[in-house]
């Protein structure tokens, strides 16, 4: 296929052309009605933002513009069929887990440092997790990947579970060839999920790492906002697999989004994969030379460390450049000193500022590097903050109480210290990055309080825990 057209945002410039006078919605009609407060700025996106009217098709049922911009997408990443997502990866983590679950089939081996969104399509679903503990990697100090014998003692305990749903890369980038636990799952007849919101660039090629799609993978959930140059909430899934009912997926996504979509994000993921189709070897290869150069220049700052990962099966997406600690401030600090410079970093954690570069080759990274040295000039030297293990690395393989068994048992709130043991009735999620921190279901141990202490102890924002600042949480009231 012609992948330098754009058939449903020119479908939109072409509407505009004819000057459309409007009686329907939305209520701002192209732009004519709206605050002056902020009708500079949104103008030029107002006069995309149509509905489905004769034209410009149906997201949920397309035909014409929508249905070639979805094929030329699932062409360029070499799929069976790729749908967009207008209500972010979280809609199609929540339709892919749906269309595997039936009466039959709830139970889910999902990998544990997973996004909330995988958590809330298992509650929804009444499904059952199987939860696996990802390795702990020492140089970034976080959670990574999943290794195969950890799913291999999954698949052979659980051989009736629906499917498994893996995340890869991780938050930081981290990411490992998913082939061989693609082929060990596919031998059990159990269909692989993931969830790749952090990867929709990898099918650039080298030296981003090998994409899930090419492991064999069934469904990959894409958020193209988070890499490629599209609009907030804008994502793709692709279905790559017989093992997948289609249908029943279909009528997820209906379900799980909006009947409204919006055209402006349609529109921008089509111009996304216009964008990343068009990237040449030698267009990455000066970006990520860039990259290199600036994580270089961070590399000497004083109080500071650029850090990657050393395990052999781990690539680090170049577009990801973590900054750890090497003071007693925390990354949490580091990060408050880069806002007061107006520089604004996707995440912190205890230890490490994490950098998203864009998939461009950009005067502004190294603009940036004086504003990030004026922020941490006279950062201390010394020893790094002590910060505990993260407790969901133990045990290896671990399975929640049902959420179909906890739906009528009472609930009571109870000192954080008394808590070891409780099953919880609440989820704890330091945001970002949205990876939960203790599953409705669990069972809390001291690791999880000694965390939560740590979190709260440097203010970290956390979704849930209701009611953690004063110094309680919800548990069940279970034998």
């Amino acid at each position: 296929m012609d992948q330098t057209k754009t058939p449903l945002y020119d479908a939109l410039m072409r509407h505009w052309t004819r000057c459309p006078v409007s009686f329907h919605v939305p209520g701002h009609k192209y732009g004519a009605l709206f605050s002056e407060r902020g009708r500079e700025m949104f103008t030029p996106l107002l006069a995309l933002d149509a509905t489905e009217i004769s034209g410009l098709d149906d997201l949920h049922h397309p035909e014409s513009v929508i249905a070639e911009a979805q094929a030329l997408a699932a062409d360029l990443y070499g799929v069976r069929e790729t749908f967009f997502l207008v209500n972010g990866s979280t809609a199609g983590n929540l339709a892919m887990i749906a269309a595997v679950c039936d009466e039959k089939k709830r139970k889910i081996i999902v990998q544990r440092n997973c996004h909330k969104s995988v958590m809330h399509a298992l509650q929804l679903m009444g499904a059952t997790p199987v939860l696996l503990s990802p390795e702990f990697d020492g140089d970034v100090r976080v959670a990574s990947h999943v290794c195969i014998e950890t799913v291999k003692e999954a698949v052979a305990l659980h051989r009736d579970a629906a499917a498994i749903v893996l995340t890869n890369p991780n938050y930081y980038g981290m990411s490992i060839d998913l082939t061989e636990i693609v082929r060990l799952a596919h031998r059990y007849g159990i269909p692989v999920l993931v969830d790749e919101a952090h990867g929709a660039h990898f099918v650039a090629g080298p030296p981003f790492p090998k994409p899930a799609l090419a492991c064999g993978a069934d469904i990959v959930v894409q958020s193209a906002h988070k890499t490629l140059p599209a609009m907030t909430m804008g994502a793709f899934l692709h279905v790559n697999s017989g093992r997948i009912d289609v249908e029943r997926l279909k009528y997820f996504l209906q379900l799980f989004q909006s009947s409204s979509p919006s055209y402006p994000i349609m529109a921008s993921l089509d111009l996304a994969r216009h964008y990343v189709a068009q990237l040449t070897k030698d267009r990455v290869a000066a970006i990520v030379a860039q990259i290199e150069e600036f994580k270089m220049a961070l590399a000497h700052m004083d109080g500071v460390a650029v850090v990657s990962s050393r395990q052999p099966d781990v690539q680090t997406d170049p577009l990801k450049v973590t900054v750890q600690t090497r003071s007693p401030l925390t990354g949490y600090e580091l990060q408050r000193r880069l806002e007061h410079e107006g520089v604004f970093t996707e995440l912190a954690d205890p230890l490490n500022v994490l950098l998203v570069c864009p998939l461009a080759a950009t005067g502004k990274l190294m603009e940036a590097v004086e504003k990030i040295r004026r922020a941490w000039r006279g950062v201390p030297a010394g020893e790094m903050p002590l910060f505990g293990s993260f407790p969901f690395l133990r045990p290896p393989l671990s399975v929640l109480v049902p959420y179909d068994e906890l739906r009528d048992v009472r609930k009571k709130a109870v000192a954080l210290d008394e808590a070891e043991g409780c099953v919880a009735a609440e989820t704890v999620i330091p945001y970002p990055p949205g990876v939960p921190l203790i599953w409705i279901g669990e069972r809390i141990d001291r690791g999880h309080i000694e965390h939560i202490r740590q979190l709260l102890r440097h203010q970290v924002h956390m979704q849930g825990g209701s009611q953690l600042g004063d110094g309680l949480i919800v548990v069940y009231e279970l034998g």
